[in-house]
């Protein structure tokens, strides 16, 4: 399988077949690991939460009401990370409110589709950037590309405590969203 439009990997899928379950471990897991890994989990998280993932989609995939609203990967997304925030939250790992736990590293929504060729997806990004403040392309860059802890930043930006350094990261993220259609 090269690539699948999402109709008839879902009727693949629903029909059990294990080659089309292995091309959606192939295509998304990596994502999902990146996400976990840099949300204070570990290769082993990510495979416990990709598993228990995959369980849920072929649960909702066979269900007979079942219909697909956004992309497989966004779906498939989407249940992984509200799995490994749910495991964050029971294990007290995180105690911020739920509606900033969307400043998490949230990585899938900012990339563009894995056959967009590096040029374009730089040339994208480029221009996304280009739409947002200077304040915020500052964050942004220090977070995601220099990969600056947020504990540094904070000193750097002069927030006075981490409750501050994380609204502006969430703040900043939405810009980008914005600015890239995806918000």
């Amino acid at each position: 399988m090269n690539c699948i439009c999402d109709h008839s990997l879902l009727e693949l899928l629903r029909a059990g077949d294990t080659a089309a379950y292995e091309w959606v471990y192939k295509k998304y897991y990596p994502t999902v690991a990146r996400f976990i890994q840099r949300n204070r989990g570990n290769e082993g998280d990510a495979e416990d939460i990709f598993q228990e993932s995959v369980i849920l989609l072929h649960q909702k995939v066979t269900a007979p009401e079942f219909e697909l609203t956004a992309t497989l990967k966004t779906f498939l997304f989407s249940i992984a990370r509200n799995l490994w925030l749910k495991k964050l939250r029971d294990e007290k790992l995180v105690t911020i409110p739920d509606d900033q736990l969307m400043a998490l590293q949230d990585t899938h929504d900012l990339t563009v589709e894995d056959t967009d060729s590096a040029e374009l997806q730089h040339e994208r990004l480029s221009a996304w950037m280009a739409r947002i403040t200077g304040h915020c392309q500052r964050v942004i860059k220090s977070i995601y590309f220099s990969h600056e802890p947020m504990d540094h930043l904070m000193l750097t930006m002069g927030w006075k405590n981490r409750h501050t350094a994380v609204n502006q990261k969430y703040k900043c993220i939405q810009q980008l969203k914005r600015a890239s259609g995806v918000g």
